[in-house]
């Protein structure tokens, strides 16, 4: 039997269906009967996970399965939700995390991260990813089925002093997470502004990056118009649209006002591993259950 039926209640819109994938979404909804351990959801997520994976089941067996062992052995990082909560207004006071409003050519969204406030004794790096993944949440909700997404990275002001506030645990969880768990098509990944360091920020990640990540990643000692054009950039950049802090304010009352009380609930939404129907130790499953739960969060 299932767990606990739960629907992301802002996962909307999707209708109609990819008419196309319906023996794809049948086939996912028969798998998850065989997992007693996973929590129902609705044919609008398994549409959401298997679009991230172009309709391919296998691959979207193992992100809906990551997506919900790690929210089970993260806690740290997927419990503790509400944005109102001090620890997550300190991050959304001391970081940028916004959605650019416009798409690119091919209908991708473009993400931009940077830091507001350079003083690296502020960030708490768990509860830096924990923001992320709420934002993150909230984006794949917001954009249904994106045809894909350009990240920026922006290391202005970043220092050793922030190397230092890195957490092995959660820079684990943290690429466990991107790489696996997270339903959306990355097309590319640009670090900006890199700094004199990045070698070392290289040697921490680069153990705990695929291959196919790895080919994502650009790095420029610019900035975003570097990679971009400039269209697409806030003021800040050159660009034409709304600075950074006005994006960053407007996305952050959202989550702080309409999106609130359904992160606080979404925390209910991850593995039951006293149902976990127990598998030999080997093959791709065991795997990646036994690396999820090497992730242990301090």
């Amino acid at each position: 039997m299932a767990a606990t039926k739960y629907s992301h209640p802002f996962l909307c819109g999707l209708k109609p269906f990819p008419e196309e994938h319906d023996d794809e979404i049948q086939e996912i909804r028969e798998w998850m009967k065989s997992q007693p351990h996973l929590p129902y959801i609705s044919d609008e997520f398994i549409i959401l996970f298997l679009h991230s994976n172009y309709y391919k089941v296998k691959e979207t067996q193992v992100t809906i399965e990551g997506y919900f062992t790690l929210r089970y052995n993260s806690p740290d990082l997927f419990t503790n939700r509400d944005p109102l909560a001090a620890k997550n207004k300190i991050i959304l006071d001391i970081t940028h995390m916004v959605a650019l409003p416009t798409l690119t050519p091919e209908g991708h969204h473009i993400l931009l991260y940077r830091l507001a406030d350079t003083d690296y004794s502020k960030l708490n790096f768990a509860d830096a990813v924990r923001v992320f993944c709420m934002f993150n949440d909230i984006k794949l909700s917001d954009d249904k089925l994106s045809e894909g997404y350009v990240v920026i990275f922006d290391m202005k002001g970043c220092s050793i002093g922030h190397l230092t506030r890195v957490t092995l645990p959660a820079l684990r969880a943290f690429m466990q997470y991107i790489q696996v768990a997270h339903p959306a098509r990355l097309k590319k990944i640009h670090v900006v502004h890199t700094v004199s360091f990045i070698n070392q920020v290289m040697c921490l990640v680069k153990p705990l990056i695929q291959s196919n990540l790895y080919n994502l990643l650009n790095f420029s000692s610019d900035g975003p118009a570097s990679v971009v054009d400039v269209e697409y950039l806030p003021q800040d950049y050159g660009g034409p649209l709304p600075s950074v802090q006005e994006l960053h304010d407007e996305q952050r009352r959202s989550m702080e006002t309409e999106y609130r009380e359904w992160l606080i609930e979404a925390e209910m939404f991850k593995a039951d591993e006293t149902k976990r129907i127990k598998k030999p130790s080997r093959g791709l499953f065991a795997t990646l259950t036994s690396s999820f739960r090497s992730v242990d969060i301090d």
